[in-house]
């Protein structure tokens, strides 16, 4: 390899080229020059990351003007198991590295999660306290069951951050992740001090730098300005899931979110329970710059839960009400920024190109950044964050410095634990949106 013959930046275009052929199908040999990519982003320090299957871990930072700065580090380094020598990918591949963050206190929790802990649920009254009931998490208190083969924030924080550490300037990294890291939580990683990267820096994601570049050269106008579609609590009861019968149970807190950013954003169009269909959705989604969807996500792609057509004949099956990737592939969009406020809609199957579910589905589909969600979402947190987030969108600042301030807030005013201010990360560029004025 490059790396290894003292060729950093040649192995940078080599790693680089095949994530970008993977995600676009290219067939150029083209490697996309450093210096376009940060002609927008001058204030940004890029950090690329990559890995190889004899567990070296290859961190290049990008900034503009500058030579590319190379590390290289071995996972052993940074993180030992007691069982022995486990792999990058058995460490973060697997299944979500956070997911003792999946479970979430009783009191406080709304599980957005699709089938994750329910299947052939009664929907009678009589019997819908005992449906909703095991719907819910499984812990009493609010305590984190720790799993010791899992790495924590600091120790990830040592694999990934603490080399390149003092090479990281400006107000903000733009991670470029390789396969499983996609699913690291990058704004929670901390130092030794307990410090963590989102305290000094806006962190955004994007899958490669040729995608970037892609979004950046979009035709001025492409991304319309104006438009907001706001999606809240579909209604969904008893469906067909992979040909079993399922059941969802009401998403008030989404509902009370969704109002809550219509009230915030003008001139937006609220669809709620009942008017929440799969069709209504994708047929007012091209036209607009902002969406915002408070639904259940499926925990494998993220894809999400949408009200079945009234002209549905018996039990809905999967097509009448599941948001799939295959469903967003076939919509132009042009909006600046999608919000997915379901839980898990980071998620996807892990390729070359990264995790490729339903949040790359709408990248690939034309929308310029997406907010999506690691792990499954708190509910009383989430609307707090919501609304932190929307008041600093409407003063027109960008999603990148929205998502930050939001994240500090969150810490400093009774939302300190990890599950409840970083669930989110924004993938793609920054936007700003200018509002008009209120309804």
């Amino acid at each position: 390899m490059n790396c290894s013959r003292g060729k950093p930046y040649e192995a940078l275009h080599v790693a680089e080229l095949e994530r970008a052929r993977a995600l676009a199908k290219l067939t150029s040999n083209q490697f996309v020059g450093i210096d376009e990519v940060f002609k927008k982003n001058g204030n940004s320090t890029c950090l690329y990351i990559s890995y190889d299957h004899d567990d070296n871990i290859y961190l290049w930072v990008l900034k503009q003007s500058k030579p590319v700065a190379f590390r290289k580090t071995k996972l052993w380094e940074s993180y030992v198991s007691k069982h022995g020598k486990i792999s990058v990918d058995d460490l973060f591949g697997n299944e979500p590295l956070l997911r003792n963050f999946h479970v979430l206190p009783q009191e406080q929790c709304e599980d957005r999660s699709l089938f994750s802990l329910y299947a052939n649920q009664p929907t009678n009254e009589s019997n819908l306290e005992n449906s909703l009931s095991s719907l819910r998490p499984l812990l009493d208190e609010c305590e984190v069951i720790t799993d010791p083969e899992k790495p924590t924030l600091f120790q990830v924080y040592n694999m990934l951050i603490a080399p390149v550490s003092d090479l990281l300037e400006g107000s903000e990294i733009i991670v470029v992740p390789d396969r499983c890291f996609f699913q690291v939580p990058f704004a929670a990683l901390h130092d030794e001090s307990n410090c963590y990267l989102s305290d000094s820096f806006r962190i955004r994601i994007v899958p490669s730098l040729r995608t970037l570049k892609l979004i950046l050269d979009s035709p001025v106008g492409y991304h319309r300005e104006t438009g907001v579609l706001i999606v809240g609590a579909p209604k969904v009861t008893d469906v067909y899931f992979k040909g079993e019968l399922r059941y969802l149970c009401p998403l008030p807190g989404a509902k009370a979110e969704a109002e809550l950013i219509a009230r915030l954003l003008p001139q937006s169009h609220l669809l709620i329970g009942e008017q929440a269909t799969k069709q209504a959705v994708l047929q007012r989604i091209p036209s607009v710059s902002l969406v915002h969807i408070a639904a259940h996500g499926d925990a494998e792609r993220g894809e999400i839960a949408l009200t079945p057509a009234y002209s549905t004949m018996g039990t809905p099956g999967e097509a009448d009400y599941l948001l799939t990737m295959t469903d967003i592939s076939q919509v132009r969009l042009s909006a600046k920024l999608v919000v997915l406020s379901c839980c898990h809609t980071a998620r996807g199957q892990i390729k070359t190109e990264g995790v490729v579910g339903i949040a790359r589905a709408f990248l690939a589909s034309g929308a310029r950044s997406v907010l999506v969600a690691l792990w499954a979402l708190q509910d009383d947190a989430t609307e707090q964050f919501m609304r932190r987030f929307y008041e600093n969108l409407v003063q027109g600042e960008g999603a990148s410095e929205c998502l930050h301030r939001t994240m500090k807030w969150m810490r400093n005013n009774g939302f300190s634990e990890v599950r409840q201010w970083a669930p989110f990360m924004l993938i793609g560029d920054d936007v700003s949106f200018h509002f008009g004025e209120e309804k």
